[in-house]
């Protein structure tokens, strides 16, 4: 048999970050995104679409998007198996406690351990569901593993394998294995982890179905499971996502004029493949002339073309002596010798951090316009 793992999909999110237009732009992007996914499990001949929790980002589910979802759900070939997470527990008035939920949609609504047959397909799901953003217990540490009956087992859970003292559901690989799972389709972690098996238990985090923000980086997609008698799980990505994030660092060392910066930013932006549907981020470093970057929001809105977004984040160091400034006995060497540390850093926020306040101190000590500053009107 086949099965379609997803989750963390956090569908209607806020986006506060920008307008009210554009963040309904974003929601309804994100529904499509759902409409995808459910096309990759009929195009795949799916048996079974597990969602490991965070379908929705929070309790307050627009009209839009419970309409959308039970459209997709009544449609479905095959049985839907939800597991509440942090984000969009089972709590009274949610969208899981709807009465008009089609019957091939199963929810899990307890924080213990409970269990869906599927004799057809020769697998049983195990799941739980947050009631609250809070689960702090292993909802299967000390539970005794069910009986063999000749089925698979698989679990559906939002959990957090990474942290013991984890709010979210500390789960352990322990627990899982103990508990005779052949197959463990987890969500909360958004960055896939490195792909786990131990023994005949094999435990994968779906990771996100498409970018919302930098914290989320590259094309998103779900998870094709295939389940073969005397076979450990098959397991091959799905690209879903239509919007990617991407952050890229450009060396600028050298440049004294601000055209031979965009000449290099223009290279770097026309070498990103499909810029209709990518958010760039590109980081500015190395040794330049202080004042030939000029502003970055200027820049970026005059080079993004046909980028979806272009962020530019200036982490150049300006030219200078560094021999010369750290003998310097005037305040300008004073203040180089206190940001060094800092700029040989190991740790590249370390540096930036410390490249950015020597620009910004030694622009003021010469009296010259600071990096990225605008005139004021």
């Amino acid at each position: 048999m086949k099965l379609l793992h997803t989750g963390d999909l956090h569908l209607d999110s806020a986006f506060c970050g920008t307008d009210s237009l554009r963040a309904e732009d974003r929601r309804e992007a994100q529904r499509q995104v759902l409409i995808r996914i459910f096309e990759c499990a009929e195009r795949e001949a799916c048996d079974l679409i597990l969602i490991a929790g965070d379908l929705f980002d929070s309790v307050c589910v627009t009209p839009e998007t419970e309409e959308l979802c039970l459209r997709l759900f009544r449609r479905s070939a095959c049985p839907v198996v939800i597991a509440p997470g942090n984000h969009d527990p089972y709590t009274k008035g949610s969208f899981y406690r709807r009465e008009d939920l089609p019957e091939q949609v199963y929810v899990f609504n307890s924080p213990e351990v409970q269990c869906f047959e599927f004799p057809d397909l020769g697998v049983r799901v195990f799941g739980y569901a947050f009631l609250s953003a809070v689960l702090q217990k292993s909802p299967l540490a000390g539970v005794a593993p069910p009986e063999a009956n000749g089925m698979r087992n698989l679990l559906c859970a939002h959990a957090d394998l990474s942290d013991p003292l984890s709010r979210s559901c500390p789960l352990t690989v322990g627990d899982i294995v103990r508990f005779g799972i052949d197959y463990a389709a987890l969500g909360h972690i958004h960055n896939r982890r490195q792909e786990d098996s131990f023994g005949n238990t094999c435990i994968r985090y779906c990771g996100f179905a498409e970018g919302r923000s930098f914290d989320e980086l590259g094309d998103g997609g779900v998870l094709i499971v295939t389940l073969e008698e005397g076979r450990m799980p098959s397991v091959e990505r799905r690209i879903v996502s239509e919007r990617r994030y991407v952050i890229a660092e450009l060396a600028l060392d050298g440049c004294a004029e601000a055209q031979e910066v965009r000449q290099k930013l223009s290279e770097a932006i026309s070498s990103i493949d499909e810029p209709k549907g990518t958010n760039l981020r590109l980081e500015l470093v190395g040794a330049v002339d202080a004042d030939c970057i000029g502003d970055p929001e200027t820049l970026s809105a005059e080079l993004r073309g046909e980028l979806a977004s272009l962020e530019l984040r200036n982490m150049t160091v300006p030219t200078a002596d560094g021999a010369y400034l750290a003998k310097d006995p005037t305040l300008r060497g004073a203040f180089y010798r206190e940001l060094l540390p800092g700029l040989v850093d190991a740790d590249p926020k370390v540096r930036a951090k410390a490249a950015l306040a020597l620009q910004i101190g030694l622009a003021a000590m010469e009296n010259r316009r600071i990096p990225g500053q605008r005139d004021e009107e």
